[in-house]
């Protein structure tokens, strides 16, 4: 979308400020979107909220690392270098608490893994091309949990809510 008017000039000014190595874009355009994603090497997405969250998807089927808010869809669809016993699995980076501090520390820790551990780095792009967000296979993994929650016994016996009051 288009978004506050005085942050779009932010981003248009650090574009004119940083020719060439900023491109910024305000607006939606799916077709610029995909190509965008597709140059990048991170992708920030710091929603407050995000129910579901498509960008994250589509840029981890490009090798775009997302830096992301831990919400909603954003988790569930990032996996996060936590430390390296995460390797095998990483995809982007993660950050708790909606402020600032916490964006520019896995900002930053993305960046650092960009600039000095390459090796790190390629391996989460290949993790996250590998990701499958085939809807039948998160269904899947869906009715699974609900036939759990379903099949366990309640944490309390059905009978001491009614036992004394009929």
């Amino acid at each position: 979308g288009k978004g506050e008017p005085p942050l779009a000039e932010q981003v248009a000014d650090a574009e004119r400020r940083f020719k060439g190595r900023i491109c910024g874009y305000v607006g939606f355009d799916p077709c610029v979107e995909r190509r965008m994603m597709a140059g990048c090497d991170l992708l920030l997405m710091p929603s407050q909220f995000e129910p579901c969250g498509l960008p994250q998807m589509y840029a981890q089927m490009y090798g775009t690392l997302p830096v992301v808010h831990e919400t909603g869809g954003l988790k569930d669809s990032v996996k996060g270098l936590w430390d390296d016993s995460h390797l095998d699995v990483a995809t982007g980076f993660l950050f708790g608490g909606f402020n600032d501090g916490a964006m520019k520390h896995a900002l930053y820790s993305a960046l650092d893994t960009f600039h000095h551990r390459r090796e790190v780095f390629k391996r989460m792009q290949n993790n996250a091309m590998r990701m499958s967000f085939y809807w039948p296979t998160a269904m899947d993994e869906y009715e699974k949990h609900v036939d759990w929650t379903f099949e366990s016994w309640p944490a309390r016996q059905p009978e001491s809510w009614w036992q004394g009051h009929y």
